[in-house]
């Protein structure tokens, strides 16, 4: 009887980690196309950025040539999140087919670790061009619109 409840649980077991939830080829690509769409948004927030550092680091507000450096290191880095962006955009393939469908769903989950380093790019970038936005007096682009649309 032991045996038989073993046996029994041992088949349970391999049974239930056969059926792994592992997502489908569409379900995974239709989440890198749901991130692309929101950095496609979230790019007219970093080239909005970039702008109005530019147009401070033109301007009289800056207090020495160290804070010059930086703002201009700022603007590459926010350059390099939209070159990023557009690489990406560039090679990928929405239309791959792949040998079998394994190849299609690794293909997408590669798709995936590559679209979410653009996102954390785009994340760090315009969180530090924000806060120095706010340094200098700029509203940062989400923040001017919406006083904007108040008036």
């Amino acid at each position: 009887m032991k045996k038989l409840i073993t046996f029994g649980f041992c088949l349970s077991v391999i049974l239930l980690g056969s059926c792994k939830s592992e997502p489908d080829v569409k379900a995974v690509k239709k989440e890198v196309l749901n991130i692309h769409d929101k950095l496609m948004m979230d790019g007219e927030k970093v080239v909005k950025n970039k702008m109005k550092l530019d147009s401070v680091l033109k301007s009289d507000k800056i207090k020495s040539a160290e804070d010059s450096i930086k703002l201009a290191d700022l603007i590459v880095r926010l350059n390099k999140a939209d070159e990023n962006m557009m690489d990406w955009m560039h090679f990928f393939k929405d239309d791959f087919k792949g040998k079998s469908e394994q190849e299609d769903l690794d293909y997408y989950k590669s798709e995936m670790v590559k679209i979410r380093a653009v996102e954390d790019g785009y994340i760090k970038v315009t969180r530090e061009s924000d806060s120095v936005l706010k340094v200098y007096n700029v509203l940062p682009a989400e923040k001017m619109e919406m006083e904007h649309h108040k008036h």
